[in-house]
């Protein structure tokens, strides 16, 4: 059985740079505290954990004098307002990727209204929107689109989660663009680390028997991993780790292509990679 992993598999430059930040951070101080988690990822979280760091869901939780990091994907005007207010200690690990998008927006929403082609509920999006003010919408899926068309705009500036799916992207751009005739302006901020990985799991998924996607399930960028892998082997798994395959038959594969998330440490692949050796 040959087994083929991607050749982007595993961390993107922003979450190595994430992840040593806070490494260093917990080296030095105590009572350091992550608003959510602070990459999608379980094992990434455990290893933080057991070097003292606390993940939260509310500054309501982080005591006073405290260290407060915000995550990867960013965070929501009003929670650096609060962290300013109380004076906490700020380690900002937002993705340099991710606060362009941010300034982008809100240079821009005094000028255009502004689209965020984006999941919804991803704490990037929302925290892109919030810089984006009043003036601004989030659309996940094409039908989306009916309540931008409801909005009273004289131009549109779209922007993109940086994990988003590029082709969905490009089907969601050019939708729009029929629907009006107003000035649309497109800046596709996908980031290059994504987009390259999403190229490479299309390619490799069209040669293998077998795909397994490996991350986080709630990461947004692996589950986008997923998906476009579907669509060229319907024999695609997204698993987390290597106790996932255990009901996963191997009989008649020959071929089988691993692609790690944007957050996937290494170690988990190879620990997969092991597995499947073993059957």
């Amino acid at each position: 059985m040959e087994i083929i992993v991607g050749k982007l598999s595993g961390f993107c430059q922003g979450v190595k740079n994430t992840i040593k930040k806070a490494e260093e951070v917990l080296d030095k101080k105590d009572n350091v505290y992550c608003l959510g988690q602070i990459v999608h990822n379980e094992r990434v979280i455990k290893d933080l954990e057991d070097k003292g760091l606390t993940i939260v869901n509310s500054l309501d939780e982080v005591k006073d004098n405290s260290t407060i990091i915000i995550r990867a994907h960013g965070a929501e005007k009003d929670i650096y307002d609060e962290i300013d207010r109380r004076k906490l200690d700020l380690l900002d690990l937002t993705c340099g990727k991710v606060k362009a998008v941010r300034i982008k927006a809100d240079k821009e929403k005094d000028n255009h209204f502004i689209v965020i082609i984006g999941k919804k509920n991803h704490p990037e999006s929302l925290g892109v929107k919030s810089f984006a003010g009043d003036n601004s919408i989030i659309i996940e899926e094409l039908e989306d689109i009916d309540e931008l068309m409801k909005n009273d705009f004289n131009s549109l500036y779209i922007l993109s989660q940086t994990t988003f799916n590029e082709e969905k992207f490009d089907l969601i751009v050019n939708e729009i663009k029929s629907r009006t005739n107003k000035q649309v302006i497109v800046d596709k901020t996908i980031c290059n680390a994504t987009s390259d990985r999403q190229n490479e799991v299309g390619e490799l998924s069209k040669n293998v028997d077998m795909m397994i996607i490996v991350g986080g399930k709630n990461s947004s960028n692996t589950k986008e991993l997923e998906v476009i892998a579907k669509d060229n082997c319907k024999n695609t798994y997204l698993v987390q780790n290597y106790l996932d395959l255990e009901k996963v038959s191997f009989k008649n594969i020959k071929k089988i292509g691993i692609m790690g998330g944007a957050s996937t440490p290494h170690i988990v692949v190879e620990e997969i990679i092991n597995y499947i050796n073993n059957q």
